[in-house]
């Protein structure tokens, strides 16, 4: 990607700046684009927080990260933020109409060698974007917040090239991300399906009064979590036993927890009460007194700790991989 220095990210709103400053902080140049000026001078408050921190953290080399702010370009042009972009990423509103409109401008814009991905967490929008495009279309999703959780899933479309598959797991590897391929699309990929299932136990154990949610997060943090980080959710199935995991879908222990109902859930009552979480100061905890931008910063430096503990073990792998087909 060398030869390839432009990356246009169309969207400023929640995850927009954090692509915008990892990619700038790789030495790439970004041009990142919102219909309105407000969004914008917002977005360049968040990027220059995510820039201390990276320096900060030591993130990235020092060389990148002095000239990084001034390789983001800020425009409500669409045709402006493209011009000579190799690489497109909308992460505009969850709306069909919307990214259709996206993709028909970009179809426009851009020259045909160019890539066009979309950073939605379920939507296929392969089915939206004109068909010359399929070929250099993938979608790929990143992970709140983007600019520390490592995780990149590059979703392959029906038509998507292999070598557009490789031109975006060598560039997201390029800029310090984690990059994992889907080697085809269904909604929510593998990081929402796994959260989904979770959230919806989750749900049934605090609606049916089984556990508190501190008791319940407790025995996350104690087991689930640190286990995770060395073994993911597969490689511990080699180390409880195939044969124990086999056994256990004969006897099919327990049934899982329906989808809550849109109506009655204790997700709904709680908003209704104006508990909203960090943004409102309570939810299932209470942050009144800390603040929800303290809440925020806090969340970011301890969750960085959390990653280089999960790069250290990365680092060091038991067993080595199989070959798998």
């Amino acid at each position: 990607m060398d030869d390839m220095r432009k990356i246009a990210v169309l969207g400023a709103g929640t995850m927009g700046p954090g692509i915008a400053a990892v990619y700038a902080a790789a030495a790439y140049d970004v041009a990142l684009y919102s219909r309105t000026e407000k969004t914008l001078d917002r977005a360049r408050t968040t990027i220059e927080g995510i820039f201390s921190l990276f320096r900060e953290a030591e993130m990235y080399p020092a060389e990148t990260l002095a000239g990084a702010a001034e390789r983001i370009a800020y425009t409500t042009s669409v045709p402006e933020a493209v011009d000579g972009a190799f690489y497109a990423v909308e992460t505009v509103a969850e709306v069909p109409e919307v990214k259709k409109e996206i993709y028909r401008q970009l179809d426009e814009l851009l020259p045909e060698e160019a890539i066009i991905s979309s950073n939605t967490s379920y939507m296929n929008i392969f089915e939206l974007a004109p068909e010359r495009r399929q070929e250099r279309l993938a979608i790929v999703h990143w992970v709140a917040p983007p600019h520390i959780l490592p995780l990149v899933e590059i979703v392959k479309g029906p038509a998507t090239g292999e070598e557009t598959m490789e031109k975006l797991m060598a560039l997201h590897e390029a800029c310090g991300k984690a990059p994992v391929r889907m080697e085809k699309y269904i909604p929510g990929f593998m990081l929402n399906r796994l959260q989904s299932a979770m959230f919806r136990e989750t749900t049934g154990l605090l609606q049916e009064g089984y556990c508190t949610p501190e008791m319940l997060d407790r025995a996350v943090k104690m087991s689930l979590m640190p286990r995770g980080l060395l073994l993911g959710v597969v490689q511990r199935i080699d180390f409880n036993g195939i044969d124990l995991a086999a056994q256990n879908i004969k006897n099919n222990n327990f049934t899982p927890f329906g989808a809550p109902s849109a109506e009655d859930n204790i997700y709904r009552d709680m908003a209704e009460k104006g508990e909203l979480g960090v943004k409102s100061g309570k939810g299932f905890c209470d942050y009144t007194e800390l603040g929800s931008e303290e809440a925020l910063r806090l969340r970011d430096r301890y969750l960085l700790e959390s990653v280089k503990l999960a790069r250290f073990f990365m680092d060091r792998p038991i067993g080595r991989p199989r070959e798998w087909k």
